[in-house]
């Protein structure tokens, strides 16, 4: 099994990005700018580090522009839980460490 490593170091967030992720129910968010932001309280939370660096890999991956039409696209049509970005990085959310 493959461990990811998690990079960059995420940034607790603060002000307007720490109120929509509130807002939205979020308690981890990779921007589209490749920065992982969660909030006060989660920074040593393996797994939803795991979820965002998952989120930071696809959108390497697949570049900003097509990352955002294609997240966009299924979300619309499978919804947040079924969006394959989502179904991919709960799994990779679910990987245990081994070292």
């Amino acid at each position: 099994m493959r461990t990811m490593t998690l990079s960059p170091t995420p940034h607790t967030a603060t002000g307007l990005i720490a109120w929509y992720m509130r807002l939205c129910g979020f308690k981890g968010w990779t921007s589209f700018w490749r920065v992982i932001y969660v909030l006060p309280g989660y920074e040593n939370n393996e797994r939803l580090l795991r979820h965002e660096a998952k989120h930071l890999e696809q959108i390497e991956r697949d570049g900003r522009l097509l990352f955002t039409v294609k997240y966009l696209w299924w979300l619309c049509r499978y919804g947040y839980l079924m969006n394959p970005y989502e179904v991919e990085a709960r799994a990779a959310a679910d990987q245990v460490k081994t070292d």
